[in-house]
């Protein structure tokens, strides 16, 4: 019985010593930028690590930072929009990106609600991307929004995970490590992802790889996927009663809004016009347009265009085997980089200053123009580019076989 008491204080104590070790080391590396004790260049100022808990690292940032504008969307907006760019308009400063790779409109929402009981933004962008609202016609689903505000319990229980348990510690170690790696990945105290892990395989591989693998995965999904964006019960979707929640938040609380289109590459709009979802795109943007519209009165929103052929979109890609060409405007057909992100910016929130040439607002008025005049200069670019035509050709039949 003695022996088992002191076995059991024995456990108690190297326990009690474990966790003070992994709690010290995670509070002081601070892997997810939740505690701030110590910053220290080549020990944890780089958040290698905040990306594998980026709603936590991001909306704990939202808190202490109290930004005057949020970027709200996926991985495109995360590493195409710079909150720290000098196009921001001083209104709109510090100006912060919450932006969650792989999260659809519904979940862009939620955490729109969620920020909104910590803090009060005068500006929000949101980045929109067509295949998010793909949907089963089918389908009679709808969206709910979650409830919004501070949840004590969530927060003690993430905080604690951070703090105590061996997966932060792994990160904390991973963290020291990225310090004094070429191309580590990170967060930016503002939410931006710089995206460097994308240098390091561009130099190594070529962007040809890049572009190669993301067309082939794109036209997979494009190809199974639905051919719809309404459901044909009630002419809406979940993704559109999303856009709608966003609109209503916005309105109370007298929120401006600038609803984006992502620019997508050449790449990406041949693969929806060669996997039948032309037709649902087409019906995307005008859905938008009419929503938009009619949430006009009363608040300051708009829709914006960053979609279509253009010197942007149409950036050559490098032949196989070309390391040393870099691109300066897209990482690969998915993803946008900060240069046209800072271009798009300026264009949205000054004509003058940005490109007038590029981007457009979009009403129900002249959505029918916009729309033909996309169409005619795909079949233009389709006709032109010969050999990445037989890439994205050869892309849609592998998807199809697999």
């Amino acid at each position: 019985m003695i022996v088992a008491v002191e076995y059991l204080w024995i456990w108690f104590w190297w326990t009690v010593v474990l966790l003070g070790s992994v709690s010290t080391v995670n509070v002081l590396v601070d892997p997810y930028g939740l505690f701030r004790v110590v910053d220290l260049p080549g020990i944890n100022r780089l958040k290698s690590q905040a990306s594998e808990r980026g709603t936590l690292f991001k909306q704990s940032a939202v808190a202490r930072l109290q930004p005057r504008a949020l970027v709200l969307g996926n991985s495109r907006a995360e590493i195409g929009f710079d909150p720290e760019s000098p196009v921001w308009p001083p209104s709109a400063r510090p100006a912060f990106n919450l932006a969650l790779p792989g999260a659809g409109i519904g979940a862009v929402a939620d955490e729109f609600a969620r920020a909104l009981g910590v803090t009060d933004p005068k500006l929000v962008v949101v980045g929109l991307d067509f295949v998010d609202f793909r949907v089963d016609p089918s389908a009679s689903d709808r969206f709910v929004l979650r409830a919004s505000g501070a949840d004590p319990w969530r927060d003690w229980r993430d905080r604690s995970s951070a703090l105590l348990t061996m997966t932060a510690f792994a990160d904390s170690l991973a963290t020291v490590r990225a310090q004094h790696e070429a191309y580590p990945t990170a967060l930016t105290d503002a939410g931006f992802n710089p995206k460097q892990d994308y240098v390091g395989i561009a130099r190594r591989e070529g962007y040809s790889a890049l572009f190669r693998q993301r067309d082939r995965e794109n036209a997979f999904n494009y190809r199974r996927g639905p051919k719809s964006v309404l459901q044909a019960s009630d002419r809406s979707s979940p993704a559109f009663d999303a856009v709608d929640s966003i609109v209503r938040l916005a309105r109370e609380r007298g929120i401006a809004l600038r609803f984006v289109i992502y620019p997508y590459h050449a790449h990406t709009l041949v693969l929806f016009d060669l996997t039948g979802l032309w037709p649902a795109y087409e019906s995307w943007k005008r859905e938008l347009a009419q929503r938009i519209d009619a949430a006009r009165g009363g608040m300051d929103v708009e829709l914006w265009d960053f979609t279509g052929f253009s010197p942007y979109a149409d950036e050559a890609v490098p032949t196989p085997g070309d390391t040393h060409t870099e691109l300066k405007w897209y990482w690969e057909a998915g993803h946008f980089k900060k240069g046209l992100g800072d271009v798009l910016l300026a264009t949205l929130f000054d004509g003058e200053r940005g490109n007038a040439a590029w981007g457009c607002r979009v009403t129900t008025g002249d959505i029918e123009a916009q729309l033909a005049a996309q169409k005619a200069a795909r079949d233009r670019y389709e006709a032109s580019h010969p050999a990445d035509m037989a890439d994205l050709k050869a892309a849609v039949a592998a998807g199809s076989r697999l």
